[in-house]
């Protein structure tokens, strides 16, 4: 994966976790903005999927900075996007903007899919070479 994805994916993780922070903390808002109105177990929900959102987006952050688990971060994130994508996109009686919130959500969902696909070829490449360093090793070992 180059740079700049590699980078477009940082700033994807980073926008997730500051997204969730500012569910958590003006659940109010976010529903009122997203969702048209607001009521407490509506802000109960946002406050849910803020939390959510802060540690998808941080363990994303750090699996891409670590070089660890960044493709089963990413994914997770891009899959609960989609299924955010669904509920805002299917569910009858929700307004406008709560579609127009669904169709960023699906695509963060195909940015994420495809950005985890990327880290995970990347991890299968460096897996791949390491096996054939070590296979020619033990060749020259046992020659």
């Amino acid at each position: 994966m180059d740079d700049q994805h590699r980078l477009a994916a940082l700033w994807h993780a980073r926008g997730r976790g500051l997204l969730g922070l500012v569910c958590v903390v003006f659940p109010g808002l976010v529903g009122a903005v997203g969702l048209g109105r607001t009521n407490p177990a509506g802000r109960a929900a946002v406050r849910m999927l803020g939390v959510r959102d802060v540690a998808l987006g941080l363990g994303a952050i750090s699996g891409i900075r670590e070089g660890g688990q960044a493709p089963e971060w990413i994914g997770w994130g891009a899959l609960s996007d989609g299924v955010d994508a669904l509920a805002l996109l299917c569910t009858p009686g929700l307004p406008r903007r709560a579609r127009l919130v669904g169709l960023l959500a699906a695509g963060s969902a195909v940015f994420g899919f495809q950005a985890a696909r990327g880290f995970a070829d990347e991890r299968a490449e460096a897996q791949a070479e390491a096996e054939a360093a070590l296979e020619a090793l033990d060749a020259d070992v046992t020659a």
